[in-house]
């Protein structure tokens, strides 16, 4: 009889196969020489390992939402915030370059970032 842990353990290995795309018949068979378990138990760690992925909330949800630039530039301003009031000046340029790539990516005209702009204008 498996102790709790090595149970554990053997759901997060097969958890892993399965998120790897490895079909459960495969998996079953990899358990069982692994784990030294019958196929049965085999499927039923499978079975319990899949509804694990599919009740966590891991991946992006289906109605995601696409990116918005705004947000990201908001972000980027709020770390701005948070680097000059710490004094940490190589944290700033890096943010400032970013802030320049967002704008970019965002499609407005190509001009510096002024950590003094507002991300909105």
């Amino acid at each position: 009889m498996a102790t709790q842990l090595e149970i554990e353990q053997r759901q997060s290995v097969i958890r892993g196969w399965l998120e790897s795309g490895i079909t459960h018949s495969s998996a079953a068979t990899m358990a069982s020489v692994r784990f030294s378990i019958s196929r049965s138990v085999s499927y039923d760690a499978i079975r319990q390992a899949q509804q694990t992925i599919d009740s966590s909330d891991d991946g992006p949800a289906e109605s995601e939402q696409d990116l918005e630039p705004l947000s990201i530039l908001a972000t980027l301003q709020h770390h701005f915030n948070i680097a000059a009031a710490s004094g940490d000046v190589p944290a700033m340029a890096k943010l400032v370059q970013s802030m320049d790539k967002a704008r970019a990516w965002r499609g407005l005209k190509q001009e510096k970032a002024s950590p003094l702009q507002s991300p909105h204008a």
